[in-house]
């Protein structure tokens, strides 16, 4: 256990001989059960912010952090209904009205996400990331009156920094709209440096991780050892963020059996990432890990008891755990979703993976793509059947045909409902691609390439991947 987990746990207990002595005791409930969201016990959690709201009826942060709760957990309309309740109470909550915009946005449910945006900035107009999210629904607000506001919300000293990554990250777009490309990518870049010095104690132990420790992790690499007997079939799709992924996860999941999702759940990322700040073996806890990695995914819904055994896990980093993967899962599908380099690292740049600690920075973007093509080149090699390189340009322009590939690999059968998963209203993504998967498969455009690749030359010198 780390040293958070136990202060967690002192602090738990204080609060749990608090509620002995009086049930009652708001403070203690509501405290409580913020540490069990933060724990990821939700149940617990949603209990106690549930008995808060029963001690005090209008305790509007209390139907707030239930509503995160739900939308955590993918109960959207749940969630929708608490945050209403949040604005009921207090119109000026701010919070609520951004929580209810964003998911609104996730649902598909544009407009209504708009207008909840809109009110954010009457009552927060220095809150520029509830202004990139608007922007990215109605991209017409980026006009040259809407630059001249920008430059002013980030003259102001009382903004934070986190508000003034989100102003460079506007006036990037801004710029792209009327084509300055070099302005754009400059934009852009200085976003992403304020947004990783706001968060560079955490950054940069985790850059450290994802570009040093993981990659030459003997014990990780050298793991050989006999595969597991395990009837459960896992299809995980890996690769560089914005690969397209998560439409290929949501066509594998919309044909007849209509399978789990487990998008970026981090399963396995996080169990081996425990195991490691033990400092125990990797090849002596197999089993343990094992056991460990079901019972997360069991908890997730997505292993069912004598119902399911396939569903995806689209947690892009485990490439970097694949010879662990085919032990424990030797029956396992894994594709890895590629796209044209240069659009991998544009995308990149333009999207803010908010918690992503290597895509803020140029170097470190182009480090973590050379271990992961290094990385697939080898377990291509060394496990041939058990990957699918799926380009994913080509399946764009052909989406029938390399979506039959996919799920025959997968071994599922064809339906035309693969193509139409942006008609199901059930299926909802929580990364960067959550509009893109309510519209068809559009055909990649590729007319602004060599721009950008003409401001990024010094990179194309270094990588031989990079053309």
């Amino acid at each position: 256990m780390n040293t958070k987990n136990l202060k967690l746990e002192k602090i738990e207990d204080f609060f749990k001989e608090k509620i002995k002595l009086n049930p009652n005791n708001l403070e203690a409930n509501f405290n409580l059960a913020r540490i069990y969201k933060e724990k990821g016990e939700h149940k617990k959690a949603k209990l106690l912010y549930e008995r808060v709201i029963k001690i005090e009826p209008k305790n509007s942060s209390a139907y707030n952090n239930l509503a995160n709760i739900y939308k955590q957990t993918g109960e959207f309309n749940k969630a929708i209904k608490l945050y209403k309740k949040v604005i009921l109470i207090n119109p000026a909550h701010v919070n609520a009205h951004f929580n209810l915009g964003n998911t609104l946005n996730q649902v598909g449910h544009f407009t209504k996400a708009i207008k909840e945006f809109k009110k954010v900035f009457e009552l927060q107009p220095l809150n520029l990331e509830n202004l990139y999210i608007w922007s990215d629904l109605d991209p017409k607000i980026l006009n040259l009156n809407f630059k001249k506001k920008i430059i002013f919300l980030m003259s102001n000293k009382k903004i934070l920094k986190k508000d003034l990554a989100y102003g460079n990250f506007l006036l990037a777009k801004y710029e792209y709209k009327n084509k300055n490309f070099e302005k754009e990518l400059k934009y852009f870049l200085k976003a992403h440096q304020n947004y990783y010095e706001e968060k560079r104690l955490f950054f940069d132990k985790a850059t450290n991780y994802w570009l040093d420790y993981l990659p030459n992790n003997k014990d990780l690499l050298e793991i050989e050892m006999p595969e597991i007997e395990n009837e459960i079939k896992p299809i995980f799709i890996i690769g560089i963020p914005r690969c397209g992924s998560t439409i290929v996860e949501k066509v594998i999941a919309s044909g007849k059996r209509y399978l789990p999702i487990g998008e970026e759940c981090g399963v396995i990322s996080s169990t081996v990432g425990e195991l490691i700040l033990t400092q125990k073996s990797l090849k002596k806890n197999v089993s343990i890990l094992k056991n460990e990695i079901d019972k997360k995914y069991k908890n997730l819904n997505l292993i069912k008891q004598n119902r399911n055994t396939v569903f995806t896990d689209k947690t892009l980093e485990n490439f970097f755990f694949l010879p662990l993967i085919k032990i424990i899962y030797p029956n396992a599908k894994v594709i890895n979703c590629r796209r044209n380099a240069v659009s991998s690292v544009i995308s990149i740049i333009k999207n803010n993976l908010t918690e992503v600690p290597w895509a803020h920075n140029l170097d470190n973007i182009f480090s973590y793509m050379d271990i992961y093509y290094k990385k697939i080149d080898l377990y291509k090699k060394k496990y041939p059947n058990f990957i699918y390189d799926l380009n994913f340009e080509n399946f764009q322009n052909n989406p029938e045909k390399e979506a039959r590939k996919v799920m025959k690999f997968c071994e599922l059968d064809w339906d035309k409902k693969c193509l139409k998963f942006y008609k199901r209203t059930d299926l909802i993504s929580f990364t960067s691609s959550h509009r893109q998967i309510r519209k068809p498969i559009y055909k990649p455009t590729m007319d602004r390439q060599q721009a950008y690749r003409n401001l990024l030359y010094k990179y194309e010198k270094k990588y031989n991947w990079f053309k």
